[in-house]
């Protein structure tokens, strides 16, 4: 009989049921907000440009929102805010748009200081059961990084047909802080086809999360609007940030949970091309 998903996360999966950045942008917004103690208020923001803000009260968090707002904005600018206080608590934050798309979220200096009445709580809510048997719960249960990593390596092979092998003993010393390269092949339909080459050397439970995020890159899911260097190849670093929206981090992490790890920060940097020719591989095409 399969696990089910509510069930504790066994040993290597990574924090458990701690609520992550991830999880602002892959829970039912009514869910997100009840599992924070998040309450959601329209106020006039005055002229400073605001679009949201958020401000710690002695018994709840509270998202304070421009009136006007469409649903998608109202949702983003939730979101956001909750995402980047997981990340990093603090008493009062504020969300403003960003010229051209998209929200920056900042701690401000002075702005809606008098509203902050106490120290920002620990965003530890325990939200393993909150997924229940939706689409990010792990389809077969909680499993092991090793199990994990098994199963990325099968959904690579046989769903997307692609190639995922271990950087080659003699491309090391790697430069610093490169943990995979990422190119892909597309058919006829237009479907991507990922050769993933990566680093051997880290821990299963960061490989994990580093091959998902990789799988999703090659996909074609946008991250930052960076592209691949003219030989159709991504460098992508050991280093993670929290997952701010919708693309490749959130992807790359639900495909994760989806196979039974929770994952760590999953924003992977990407880094230039090194001077050098990446390992084994001279050209995407």
């Amino acid at each position: 009989m399969q696990k089910q998903a509510v069930q504790v996360a066994p040993e290597g999966t990574h924090g458990k049921g701690r609520i992550r950045a991830h999880d602002a942008w892959a829970l039912e917004l009514p869910v997100l907000l009840d599992a924070m103690n998040t309450q959601a208020v329209e106020i006039d923001l005055g002229q400073h440009g605001m679009q949201a803000a958020l401000a710690v009260l002695p018994d709840r968090i509270c998202v304070l929102v421009r009136p006007g707002l469409s649903e998608q904005e109202l949702s983003v600018a939730i979101r956001s805010l909750l995402a980047r206080y997981i990340h990093r608590p603090s008493p009062h934050l504020v969300l403003w748009p960003r010229e051209g798309h998209g929200v920056v979220v900042k701690e401000p200096s002075d702005v809606l200081a008098d509203l902050v009445l106490g120290d920002p709580p620990d965003a530890t809510a325990d939200v393993i059961h909150l997924y229940k048997d939706g689409n990010w719960a792990p389809k077969d249960g909680w499993r092991s990084d090793e199990e994990v990593l098994t199963e990325l390596l099968k959904l690579a092979a046989v769903d997307m047909k692609g190639v995922v092998e271990d950087i080659p003993e003699e491309m090391y010393p790697l430069p610093d802080g490169l943990g995979a390269v990422v190119s892909a092949g597309y058919d006829s339909e237009g479907l991507a086809h990922p050769l993933v080459f990566l680093r051997g050397d880290l821990a299963v439970g960061l490989r994990v999360d580093l091959l998902g995020f990789c799988l999703a890159l090659a996909a074609g899911t946008e991250h930052e609007g960076r592209e691949p260097d003219e030989n159709g190849l991504f460098y992508v670093g050991t280093d993670a940030g929290p997952v701010r929206g919708p693309g490749t981090a959130l992807l790359g992490a639900l495909m994760v949970q989806r196979l039974g790890r929770r994952p760590g920060d999953c924003a992977f940097r990407l880094l230039d091309p090194p001077e050098d020719s990446a390992p084994g591989v001279e050209s995407a095409a």
